[in-house]
């Protein structure tokens, strides 16, 4: 488990061992003790931790309604005053009773406020949510990599979430993620990439976290521009790299991408 702080507000991040590598996040006011649940896969965990710091749980918010993302949801409801926050199109998914939440919302917790983007492609109903310059960006992006379009997925919309909303984020946000997928994500890079001097340095940090028993720290957007193929999609390097396995390619923006979301799919 780790934590993190921004101006009034504390982040918990949580992996769960006997799962797909998932993250459970609890986000709480510092003044008031007020707490959000996102994505909550081990209801036992998170509970333990919100006891055991004393907060009071408003919101679950789930970021899609994947089963992973949702599974801790009713237990979780059982034993607090909270209610589960989604984006509409996930609503019956989860419960019709949850609250809809969707793209220009604040969620307020306490004396912060979690702001709202829709972020579909990996999913129709996949939200992203930024309180300071943190942001929750579910399995829409990952550590140099992207969320599969397996479930409900599709890769324009993937590609234009990416593109026009968390491409265009401040560089030093940084980005909490819905899975714990670097090192083979890194080692995926590095297969567009060989040269990628920033991807080798990562994936060095990476493994040495690993060999410490730590979690890899959380990236910034302008860390991912270095060595994220998924966002280097207009990378000279990477075009390249593709022209060549595949010389047919179009090499508008939006193709490379999801040749890269292809490649990633059929990758070991």
């Amino acid at each position: 488990m780790d934590t993190f702080n921004g101006p009034g507000y504390g982040i918990a991040r949580i992996r769960t061992e006997e799962s797909d590598s998932n993250y459970n996040y609890i986000i709480w006011s510092t003044d008031t003790s007020e707490c959000a649940v996102i994505d909550p896969y081990d209801p036992v965990e998170v509970l333990n931790f919100i006891r055991d710091n004393g907060l009071s749980v408003r919101h679950i918010i789930n970021t899609h309604c994947h089963p992973d993302h949702i599974r801790g949801n009713d237990p979780i409801l059982k034993v607090t005053m909270s209610k589960i926050l989604v984006h509409p199109l996930g609503r019956d998914l989860v419960s019709p009773r949850s609250g809809p939440i969707d793209e220009g919302d604040v969620i307020e917790v306490g004396n912060i406020g979690l702001e709202v983007l829709h972020t579909p492609g990996h999913c129709p109903e996949h939200l992203t949510l930024i309180v300071g310059d943190h942001a929750f960006v579910g399995d829409t992006l990952f550590l140099a990599g992207c969320g599969n379009l397996r479930h409900r997925g599709d890769g324009e919309q993937l590609f234009k979430s990416i593109d026009t909303k968390l491409r265009t984020l401040p560089e030093d946000y940084k980005i909490l993620v819905g899975h714990e997928y670097s090192e083979a994500n890194l080692k995926f890079a590095l297969d567009i990439e060989p040269d990628n001097a920033e991807a080798k340095n990562k994936l060095e940090q990476v493994l040495e976290s690993r060999s410490q028993g730590e979690e890899p720290a959380p990236t910034t957007i302008g860390e991912e521009k270095k060595y994220n193929p998924f966002l280097r999609y207009d990378a000279p390097g990477v075009i390249e790299e593709l022209k060549k396995r595949n010389p047919e390619l179009d090499t508008s923006p939006v193709s490379v991408f999801k040749k890269l979301r292809k490649m990633r799919d059929d990758w070991s």
